[in-house]
């Protein structure tokens, strides 16, 4: 009994020894639970750093450069140059031309003989008109010498009186045929088009064999110092223009420079099916490159320009600008990162708003940090560098 005794004690003693395992495997399993932890928090550590690091998608823009004229356009209309003074020179009989003294860009005087026809017919009738009023004349007087003298009835005398009226009005009509001869110039301009050739026939309502297109037109003629630019304008747009409002004017065919000029008349009459009215505007400052039918664009603006200097205006979106450290800027994309870059704002011009200093115009800038949050060194990405 003592020997069972002595061996109940013997296992209950080792399964007090077995205890210690179950402590040991309890430490491994909070080291266990506290690496996982330390694993997820890195994990998660990464991640959100990867988030802060990945690039930011954004829009650009361009710091838009206007002129002082641009940037007080309140209205813009396209047409094209005209003439207030322009004439197609055509005769007034039919006959052919014998000499042409101008071509395409001749100036002319008033008065001036442009083309004269051949008035070898005209010179016959007018020899014999002559020879007939000579001799209406000596009637005359023979027939007033013979009723003087009682020899002669009144009725003869008044006969005599009405063929002499009757020959002289023939050679005033002789006479002024060989005046529609001469083509002059109603008014000093310059040709413009050069319709008909010597030798050709014209008359007043043909069209030479050359392709004239304006009836017996010789040539035409433009006065240059009645040209305007002839626009069309949105009839709800007409509240906007006031008497004499300035303009400038741009020509595709002179790049280089703007006109200046005002409205000089709004045609009081309206196109119903473009609802459009015709407007005329005036240019001040003219030259030599001004051509009839140039096509035009006009600004209509809101104060003069012309004699200004001539300033230029740096425009960017209200919402590329951002604030930054107390500090209005911009944000510019440098080798792929954001850079803050403090500038001074002016007013608003056309729904922009005017950088004064910090921009030369042409940068690209970010269209709205605001809305990315966007932070001084933050990795950008452009919709072009996404897409590709």
């Amino acid at each position: 009994m003592s020997q069972e005794r002595d061996r109940a004690g013997t296992d209950l003693s080792a399964l007090r020894i077995h205890r210690e395992p179950e402590k040991s495997g309890g430490a491994r399993g909070w080291l266990l639970l506290g690496a996982i932890m330390i694993v997820a928090a890195g994990a998660a550590a990464y991640f959100f750093a990867g988030r802060s690091l990945r690039p930011k998608k954004v829009d650009l823009v361009t710091a838009s450069v206007v002129t002082e004229g641009q940037a007080t356009t309140v209205l813009t209309a396209t047409g094209y140059v005209e003439a207030e003074r322009k004439a197609d020179l055509s005769p007034k009989i039919t006959s052919r031309i014998t000499q042409l003294n101008v071509t395409e860009g001749s100036r002319v005087r008033k008065g001036e003989v442009v083309a004269r026809l051949d008035h070898t017919d005209i010179d016959a009738q007018l020899s014999e008109a002559r020879a007939a009023w000579v001799n209406a004349r000596a009637e005359l007087a023979r027939q007033r010498s013979l009723r003087a003298e009682g020899l002669a009835p009144q009725s003869v005398l008044d006969s005599a009186v009405a063929q002499e009226s009757s020959t002289r009005a023939r050679v005033d009509y002789v006479r002024a045929l060989l005046d529609y001869t001469e083509i002059r110039a109603p008014f000093a301009g310059v040709v413009t088009a050069k319709r008909a050739f010597v030798g050709e026939a014209v008359s007043p309502f043909g069209s030479s064999p050359s392709g004239g297109g304006s009836g017996g037109a010789i040539v035409t003629l433009v006065e240059f110092s009645s040209l305007y630019v002839g626009a069309d304008v949105n009839e709800s747009n007409l509240s906007r223009l006031a008497p004499s409002q300035p303009a400038e004017i741009s020509l595709d065919a002179v790049p280089d420079k703007t006109y200046h000029g005002h409205l000089r008349q709004i045609v009081p009459a309206a196109d119903r099916q473009k609802a459009t009215v015709r407007v005329k505007v005036a240019i001040d400052d003219g030259d030599e490159k001004i051509l009839p039918d140039l096509s035009a664009r006009v600004a209509f603006t809101s104060e003069p320009t012309s004699g200004k200097i001539h300033r230029s205006r740096i425009l960017v979106p209200k919402s590329a600008l951002a604030a930054s450290d107390g500090k209005t800027g911009v944000f510019r994309v440098v080798e792929g990162k954001a850079r803050f870059l403090p500038v001074q704002a002016g007013g608003e011009v056309q729904g922009q708003v005017e950088v004064t200093s910090g921009l030369q115009g042409g940068e690209k800038l970010v269209a709205a940090p605001a809305a990315v949050h966007l932070r001084e060194g933050d990795r950008v990405r452009t919709e072009t560098e996404s897409a590709g």
